[in-house]
């Protein structure tokens, strides 16, 4: 006999459940957050040095009006980004103290990335934001993704008071936390044989990456004495079964950054705005199945999209017209067949 639990239990038991899955206070909101950054920034953009810590201080204005400020350390990260012709400041590491999170808008945040825009002209604001678009749409159709936070950045050089900037930014949640939330393990090794990588997840990610034409990625290898995979990360759960979640978006025709490496010369592509698809061959209904979320989340993508707050209205038009040919693709079975089913590895 199955017992019924008292129907005023199940608020409770949901949000026992919501605690469990390790909701965090920074990735809640999709508001953009205000934010200062006190380091010696003029040293940090020069010297570009990863083995490098710089000490500093994050502060902002919390729900009740009070500022918050927490002690930090800076490192630089990245690689084509990190080259000074490409972007005029860098990417950075932020390390929190544990000690000083508990109750604050950080808690479970010791350690994120953040996204730094590159230059000052507007265009690379564009850049920035759409960037992080693309990990919000990848959370529309996957429900493992990295979580991130939009943000205005007010830099201040502690080593220099007149130097002061303020730009959009984005945190993304780091990939210890990614699998806490989850209940997984992150994976150490440099790639996987394809036959263990969830295959759902697998296709859900090589889609994604044809909707915003980026083909600088593996799901199962990662670059040579590195951990898997390249610019995807990998949580192993329980059973064995592994699943990609993917980053970095900056070198995809969805962005179409003027700083971006062309594709790959193997792949005989004119741009970054070139589609090719290059996912794993799956049975027919995983495919299908696949397909299907993209095509119910299209209205969700397009309200995401349309968005002009932070984007000129130009530069969204010409987002739009890129991903409705996503779409002309995908319902059209010939079209998928020539350009996805015939490539698929």
């Amino acid at each position: 006999m199955i017992k019924r639990l008292p129907l005023l239990l199940f608020p409770i038991l949901v949000s026992l459940s919501l605690e469990a899955a390790g909701t965090d206070p920074l990735f809640q909101s999709a508001e953009r957050l205000d934010i200062t950054i006190t380091a010696p920034f003029g040293r940090i953009d020069k010297e570009r040095d990863k083995e490098t810590e710089y000490e500093g201080v994050l502060s902002y204005v919390d729900s009740a009006g009070a500022t918050v400020s927490l002690d930090l350390v800076l490192e630089v990260r990245g690689n084509y980004r990190l080259i000074k012709r490409n972007c005029r400041y860098s990417q950075l590491w932020v390390d929190l103290k544990r000690g000083q999170l508990e109750g604050t808008l950080f808690a479970n945040q010791n350690r994120l990335k953040l996204v730094v825009q590159c230059g000052r002209q507007n265009r690379y604001t564009d850049y920035l934001v759409r960037e992080q678009q693309a990990y919000t749409l990848f959370s529309e159709v996957s429900d493992y993704d990295f979580g991130t936070r939009l943000l205005n950045v007010t830099y201040v050089d502690s080593e220099d008071e007149d130097d002061v900037r303020t730009h959009m930014a984005f945190f993304i949640e780091h990939q210890n936390r990614l699998a806490d939330r989850f209940g997984m393990d992150k994976v150490e090794s440099n790639g996987i044989p394809r036959d263990e990588l969830n295959a759902r997840q697998g296709v859900l990610v090589s889609l994604f990456m044809f909707l915003i034409g980026n083909t600088d990625y593996s799901i199962i290898r990662g670059p040579e004495n590195d951990a898997c995979c390249h610019n995807s990360k990998l949580l192993v759960n329980a059973d064995g079964e592994y699943f990609a979640i993917p980053y970095d978006f900056d070198a995809s025709g969805f962005v179409d950054a003027s700083y971006a490496p062309e594709p790959n010369p193997s792949f005989n592509l004119r741009g970054n705005r070139s589609r090719l698809y290059r996912g794993f061959c799956v049975p027919d209904e995983i495919f299908s199945a696949a397909i299907k979320t993209y095509q119910d989340a299209e209205e969700a993508l397009n309200n995401i999209i349309d968005d002009t707050t932070y984007i000129g209205g130009r530069a969204v038009n010409r987002t739009i017209k890129f991903v409705d040919n996503f779409y002309e693709i995908i319902n059209d079975p010939r079209k998928l067949e020539r350009r996805l089913l015939r490539d698929c590895r």
